[in-house]
């Protein structure tokens, strides 16, 4: 079997666009697989029309020697957008070996550890005003997330704030926290997201004034180029600390791990160089006592492949999952969610098919990811 071509699709999805792939074979198998990086999605449909002369007439179920030749061979190896190329035609080649051999994914990496996949949610605030300081309005939308069955939530309370705050921005933050911790209870996981924005001080402030609010994690508090900061942060807060979105591969994890800088690891699947390399990051975490908690703020193939991963790690926690119920149709058949967690996909390979058919309907837009805005004035 020898993989012949490489179509990409690109389909709107609200606040984002997705990025999905399909590897096509002489034997007729296609495997689909997604590259969704925001906001270089066409940048990537180029990536890929490139790469793919590189692994047309390669076997796709020789997905080890595939990922290594790749890896390896090209000069950027550990360049982000790269490695999401190589990260989607990986996803797709296990979609095509677990076809040919009749199993889901999940049984070629040893069988499910568990039988659901837990998730938290995020964006379930995407029917409030963005960036808006109205704390009540995430408060309701937090409790309507639980009433739609979600047991874990996460969102960015901080607005656009970057590097430090004023004590307005502040107060507005803690306040949203409380309330939101109010509106849900005890019993349902926070987490909140700072996007790297912070210094080590503002840092620092906020995870001790969030420890009152049990929170599950606060995500990337700090940018992530400096991991002794991490280290310097985690000793001073009981608040725990997750972070490794943007790493590429387990290389750029073994730093991390060593430092012990973070409570929690979130290695992300179509970041990190796929799935297998997902498990392998997840293995070499268990020996640091080191949970994980995969970033997937992509659309549903990467979640796909994420669920199948997770199912097979025993120290996993929770999956991100970004709900968009007005896309569920660019799948056959969507993925089930029950009581906030998934259901193992029964089909061969991922379980899942692009339903290419609706595809038209949702053009590209370009989307801007800009999650805050660097401040010139000093903050007092």
């Amino acid at each position: 079997m020898k993989i012949t071509d490489i179509k990409t699709y690109l389909v709107e999805a609200h606040r984002r666009n997705w990025v999905f792939i399909e590897v096509e074979t002489d034997a007729g198998v296609v495997g689909v697989g997604e590259a969704t990086i925001e906001p270089f999605e066409r940048t990537m449909v180029t990536l890929i029309e490139d790469y793919k002369r590189t692994v047309i007439g390669k076997d796709p179920r020789a997905i080890e020697y595939l990922w290594e030749d790749r890896y390896r061979g090209q000069f950027l190896r550990s360049d982000l957008l790269v490695n999401v190329a190589l990260s989607a035609i990986e996803i797709a080649c296990w979609d095509i070996k677990g076809k040919v051999l009749g199993v889901p994914c999940y049984e070629l990496f040893g069988g499910p550890y568990r039988d659901t996949v837990p998730c938290y949610g995020n964006y379930w605030f995407m029917k409030t005003r963005m960036g808006s300081t109205s704390v009540g309005e995430y408060a309701e939308s937090a409790a309507r997330a639980v009433e739609n069955g979600f047991r874990a939530l996460k969102w960015s309370p901080f607005g656009y704030a970057a590097h430090a705050m004023t004590p307005e921005q502040e107060h507005i933050t803690v306040e949203c926290v409380r309330q939101v911790r109010e509106a849900v209870g005890p019993d349902i996981h926070l987490m909140v997201d700072a996007h790297g924005r912070f210094d080590l001080p503002q840092a620092r402030r906020l995870a001790q004034r969030f420890e009152e609010f049990d929170l599950y994690f606060m995500e990337e508090p700090l940018p992530p180029e400096n991991l002794d900061a991490y280290v310097e942060l985690k000793h001073s807060t009981c608040t725990p600390i997750a972070t490794g979105e943007r790493y590429v591969a387990r290389f750029q994890f073994r730093e991390l791990l060593e430092k012990y800088c973070c409570d929690y690891i979130q290695p992300d699947a179509i970041y990190t160089g796929g799935m297998n390399e997902l498990r392998k990051i997840a293995a070499m975490a268990e020996a640091y006592y080191c949970p994980v908690i995969p970033h997937n703020c992509n659309g549903p193939v990467c979640t796909a492949a994420s669920i199948h991963a997770a199912a097979c790690m025993p120290n996993f926690r929770i999956l991100e999952y970004i709900p968009v119920p007005e896309r569920e149709d660019v799948l056959v058949e969507p993925l089930v969610m029950k009581d906030g967690a998934f259901e193992l996909p029964t089909g061969p390979g991922l379980g899942v098919e692009l339903n290419k058919a609706v595809f038209d309907q949702y053009v590209y837009k370009p989307r801007d990811l800009d999650h805050f805005t660097p401040v010139r004035e000093i903050v007092l």
